[in-house]
């Protein structure tokens, strides 16, 4: 390989590895909603953010590195690696970082539709407890009552 090929390689592998990193914190993210834990939840979060920004770092290494050679941004990564002259091996490096780079938008999109459950769930409850929902209930001889009738939480 080139020195091109060799650097090129280098920036992957690293890009990868914030990857990974990012990853794992999203797993660690998840865990934390299932488990409504909210000081698991907000260091996984801290976690996520930090591990999301050393991403970018890489990337934005990357795209600098690639400015410098003449290449240009959006230029797909295996025709990338074609045109600095790497050899087969660097190919599951990309095949790893594209996948992986789906994985962690799938998580992410999975967490994110987690958390509105959530939120929604949480709004629900507060709700109830306010008395803010105007639909009908039933009373203990069971007669219907709205809602505005009955007597709130905070009015008890």
């Amino acid at each position: 390989m080139n020195d091109a090929a060799t650097t090129l390689r280098s920036l992957l592998t690293a890009e990868l590895d914030s990857l990974k990193a990012v990853e794992t914190t999203l797993e660690q993210e998840h865990d934390a909603l299932l488990d409504s834990n909210p000081a698991s939840l907000e260091a996984a979060t801290t976690a996520k953010n930090a591990a999301v920004e050393q991403h970018r770092r890489q990337q934005t290494e990357r795209l600098n590195w690639m400015t410098r050679q003449g290449f240009p941004g959006d230029l797909p990564l295996s025709e990338l690696l074609t045109r600095c002259g790497a050899d087969e091996s660097a190919g599951p490096v990309v095949e790893q970082l594209t996948r992986l780079a789906q994985q962690c938008q799938d998580s992410n999109r999975r967490n994110g539709g987690l958390i509105m459950r959530l939120q929604e769930h949480a709004r629900g409850a507060l709700d109830v407890l306010r008395r803010e929902d105007s639909s009908d209930v039933y009373s203990l001889s069971g007669a219907r009552e709205h809602r505005s009738d009955s007597r709130t939480l905070g009015k008890a």
